[in-house]
């Protein structure tokens, strides 16, 4: 079982990982909420051990992210707050589980392997339009045979229209999607959307991301009779 270890404090980390490995248990680490973020964008997990009082971006804050982004990896949120509106803050995120400090190892073991069993029996939920395949979990995307790599902000947007597929997205929905409340220059998603369509959409190949004019954006096979539709 692959584990994330996210917690700022070293001395516990070194700790909690030593055990886990005594469990048969691989850990990654990271000791920040930006790094932690980085290493869930680019690898799968089993499960993901969380602290909630992170360096530069909450644990809260990673677990929404990671969620956002279609991450479905159980999450078990350690923090040494225990109100009650503390805990529901953590399950709003996405978070799996919860466990307050001070804890045993032995239950911060057995609650790990609990999501890990929900993880392997969690079969990952393809999103597929026409010939194009896009897998939340592994951030893997194809065109047929062919592999896209569409980067971070195109992944987003990309997941955004698939899951929402045949549906329109409006253009604010996208970017909240991408960047949150700091939305960018207009120019940023119009600029965003042409790179991701080059890579979908290659010479010869049916066009399956439209602009419908004042509307939004839609990934489909079939053209729409709303608006002014543009490829």
């Amino acid at each position: 079982m692959l584990v994330l270890l996210v917690e700022d404090e070293t001395d516990l980390s070194e700790l909690i990982g030593d055990y886990l490995e005594t469990e048969d248990m691989e850990c990654d680490f990271a000791y920040n909420g930006k790094m932690a973020s980085e290493l869930i964008e680019r690898q799968s997990y089993d499960v993901i051990v969380l602290d909630v009082m992170l360096p530069k971006m909450d644990g809260l804050a990673v677990c929404q992210a990671a969620r956002d982004s279609g991450v479905n990896t159980p999450i078990l949120m350690l923090t040494a707050r225990d109100s009650l509106d503390d805990k529901l803050k953590g399950f709003a995120s996405g978070a799996n589980d919860y466990l307050v400090k001070p804890f045993d190892l032995p239950e911060l073991v057995a609650r790990i392997q609990v999501l890990g069993r929900q993880s392997l029996t969690n079969h990952t939920a393809l999103f597929k339009v026409a010939d194009l395949t896009v897998n939340p979990d592994s951030h893997e995307v194809k065109r047929g045979s062919r592999l896209i790599q569409p980067g971070p902000i195109g992944w987003k947007l990309l997941l955004k229209l698939a899951k929402a597929s045949p549906k329109v997205v409006s253009r604010v929905d996208l970017e909240h999607a991408v960047w949150g409340d700091d939305m960018p220059n207009k120019h940023v998603l119009k600029t965003q959307l042409h790179r991701l369509r080059t890579l979908i959409d290659e010479t010869g190949e049916q066009p399956l991301l439209h602009t419908i004019k004042g509307v939004g954006v839609v990934l489909k096979a079939r053209e729409l009779r709303l608006g002014a539709l543009k490829s």
